[in-house]
């Protein structure tokens, strides 16, 4: 989905611009699929110099091209990873998915799953034991 409206947005800027905001796609694919987004306490100054742009040029391209801030974005791709562990493994301890996803708090975790899924992760993992019991 964020492929997607990279590509489209891409094509309507500036040529440096644009450059600058392929080379951060590319950067930011690589990071995703590497799963850094689990690292706890990552801020967006530590992602801009590992993709080699300043932090100004990361945050506008969150905001212009994919639509939405990094810690937003960060936080959907870790609460989407916590809900891959929970239905894989239904019987593990919440607190270490939310540890394992980079939410080092259980009350934040519960409040942010809650607050994007409409449900809470333990719900969710009792869905998930009903189906694994089937």
């Amino acid at each position: 989905m964020i492929e997607l409206l990279v590509r489209f947005y891409s094509g309507n800027t500036e040529p440096s611009q644009r450059m600058v905001n392929e080379r951060i796609s590319r950067k930011f694919n690589l990071w995703v699929a590497e799963k850094k987004y689990c690292s706890p306490d990552i801020p967006l100054s530590a992602v801009a110099e590992e993709f080699g742009v300043s932090e100004e040029e990361l945050s506008y391209y969150f905001s212009t091209v994919v639509g939405s801030r990094f810690s937003t974005i960060r936080k959907r791709l870790r609460l989407e990873e916590a809900r891959r562990l929970i239905n894989e493994n239904p019987e593990m301890k919440l607190i270490h998915v939310a540890n394992r996803v980079g939410i080092r708090d259980k009350c934040n975790f519960r409040r942010q799953f809650k607050e994007v899924y409409g449900y809470s992760p333990s719900e969710w993992q009792e869905e998930c034991m009903k189906d694994k019991e089937i």
